[in-house]
């Protein structure tokens, strides 16, 4: 699975990392969200974090 973050629709609210701190993490250089290189990636917190995100920014 490629998840992916728009880091311009980003408001780096966190609302993703509190989620699923294991996948994404913030940037501290911009205050934007990453995504981590994980190999087990768990899909039903991957939606929780897509339906979370209060920019629509994160994709699969």
């Amino acid at each position: 699975m490629n998840v992916k973050i728009d880091r311009e629709l980003c408001i780096g609210c966190g609302v993703c990392t509190s989620i699923y701190p294991d996948l994404f993490d913030m940037d501290e250089n911009n205050e934007k969200a990453i995504v981590k290189n994980i190999e087990n990636i768990d899909e039903s917190l991957v939606n929780e974090a897509i339906e979370s995100c209060p920019v629509g920014a994160i994709s699969k």
